[in-house]
């Protein structure tokens, strides 16, 4: 899904001169209304083209000019659009609605002013103002794409995908964004009814919701298509149910532009420059295991995506042929409990062959504690595989972290760094099934020799949607790229250690407002990526 701008964001002068020079009649407007400003008018726009000019070199000069020509004139078009559009691209958005605000009340029939307008309201997170402007604008300028943009996403981010999809049935809009949106909403609608199945719960809800949707949208094949496998499902309890899938409610930032990739390690992890001289180690082995879409269980989001990138992170920069003899990732459909067992079997048997051999494992997905009878202690930990059951998770059918944990301490090799992204409490963030209320994890159950680092013991383990990836694993990897090296105090030698990545994880999340309350059993310093060479 790619966001697109109003146009008139991007290319401030391609907006500014023409508003500026062509528009007296709206000058003189302005000037009868406030007939005390009309020797200072003609100066204030003299001063806001110069402005413009110098925005594009020296911003901070030219912002300061226009904010200077708004002060002396600020009912003026010209002046006021294009001060507002400066404080925009300079990130100072309140400042922007501010400006636009008040303008759009001058000029309330400014198209460029409330498609703008509209916009600065979503990236500052009020969605129902967002939607009502960009809504009232439509009903002056049906067709617009921008500000029918504005409007959809601001639906899609509160939740109301129907009413997104039936406004685009009636709009008729052209084009492939619009095809796009349409195609998002009806993913979104039949997802939303999936989810109401999945919990078992209001069947005959979801039977009325679909015989609705059918009955009001019948050329839409992809309701047709929801109710006869919702029927099917309901029957048969081995039918086939769609994986879950995230929503844009739960997964895009609050504020923001929705699909800024600044914060996304994809393109930057691609773009490293390959290291010279750079020698990679024969008895190094990874398993990373990555699950979002849940057979049965509601979706992890992104981690699938944790578990791929981090691959990306140990081939490029760490020890780690990127080949499945050294380097095994499991997303998905195929990290089955039986096909994670044996993968764990072949990492230990790794170790017992090469006992010099360093081992990684990385799990990002649901997990489960198992509790005494008297639900005060934890007894045992579990990852959950895809095809899981909320009724039937026990250690027969999922992977036991204490068995794990005994397998590993038996291992004669000291290199070995296991990292676990999911939850195993009575947190939101953590719990397969409503009510839910499992103790949280007490720190000594990972103790041993062992480095175990662990997203959450009592906490969440959430996702940090910038980054479309879950929070944990996202800074650990984003410092192992270079930004960790010496951050447990040690003098930067060109690597980055567990320690090191732990470290500066644990305080990007506390940047980051995420309450999460990482573990790491043991401070071991070992060395997982490399970032400039050693020193």
């Amino acid at each position: 899904m790619r966001t697109i701008k109003p146009i008139d964001m991007r290319r401030m002068a391609t907006w500014i001169l023409p508003v500026c020079i062509g528009l007296a009649a709206a000058a003189a407007v302005a000037e009868e209304a406030l007939p005390q400003r009309a020797s200072t008018c003609p100066v204030a726009r003299e001063m806001a083209v110069k402005g413009v000019d110098l925005f594009a070199n020296q911003p901070d000069k030219g912002l300061a000019a226009l904010d200077r020509a708004y002060g002396d004139c600020p009912d003026d078009l010209g002046v006021a659009f294009n001060t507002g559009l400066a404080h925009f691209l300079s990130g100072h958005l309140e400042q922007a609605r501010e400006v636009w605000t008040r303008l759009h009340q001058a000029h309330p029939d400014h198209l460029k002013t409330q498609a703008n307008l509209a916009w600065t309201q979503f990236q500052v997170g009020d969605d129902e103002s967002a939607h009502i402007l960009a809504f009232e604008g439509l009903t002056k300028h049906p067709g617009n794409l921008d500000l029918a943009h504005t409007k959809i996403f601001a639906l899609f981010r509160m939740g109301r995908y129907l009413e997104a999809y039936d406004w685009l049935t009636r709009a008729n809009l052209k084009g492939v964004r619009a095809a796009k949106w349409r195609e998002e909403a009806v993913a979104y609608v039949v997802e939303g009814l999936w989810r109401r199945f999945r919990t078992r719960n209001g069947l005959e809800a979801v039977r009325q919701a679909v015989n609705m949707l059918v009955k009001e949208y019948p050329d839409e094949a992809a309701f047709v298509a929801a109710k006869d496998q919702l029927v099917l499902a309901e029957v048969d309890s081995d039918a086939e149910v769609p994986y879950s899938s995230p929503l844009p409610h739960e997964v895009w930032p609050k504020q923001g532009d929705v699909d800024d990739q600044r914060q996304v390690l994809d393109d930057f992890i691609t773009a490293l420059p390959s290291l010279t001289g750079w020698a990679k180690r024969t008895d190094a082995f990874a398993l990373l295991v990555g699950i979002n879409q849940y057979k049965k269980l509601r979706g992890r989001h992104f981690a699938d995506r944790d578990a791929r990138n981090l691959g990306r992170v140990l081939a490029g920069r760490g020890f780690f042929f990127e080949d499945h003899d050294h380097l095994r990732v499991r997303t998905n459909a195929e990290a089955t409990a039986a096909v994670i067992q044996s993968d764990l079997h072949w990492l230990i048997t790794q170790g017992r062959v090469n006992p010099n051999a360093m081992l990684l494992f990385h799990f990002s997905g649901h997990g489960r504690a198992l509790s005494n009878a008297a639900g005060t202690r934890v007894d045992d930990v579990l990852l959950v595989p895809v095809e899981a059951r909320p009724e039937t998770i026990t250690p027969a059918t999922a992977i036991s972290l204490m068995d794990l944990k005994r397998q590993l301490e038996q291992l004669p090799n000291q290199e070995i760094v296991i990292i676990i992204d999911a939850c195993f409490n009575g947190h939101p963030d953590c719990a397969l099934e409503e009510g839910q209320t499992d103790p949280p994890l007490p720190p000594g159950l990972f103790a041993g020799p062992k480095p175990w680092a662990v997203a959450a013991l009592a906490e969440g383990a959430g996702i940090y949607g910038p980054g479309r990836q879950r929070a944990f694993s996202y800074f650990l990897m984003k410092g192992m790229l270079g930004p960790a090296d010496g951050a447990s105090g040690a003098r930067p030698d060109g690597w980055v250690d567990l320690a090191e990545a732990f470290t500066w994880a644990g305080d990007a999340l506390a940047k980051a407002g995420l309450k999460q309350d990482p573990f790491l059993s043991t401070p071991a310093g070992l060395r997982l990526t490399r970032t400039g060479g050693e020193r």
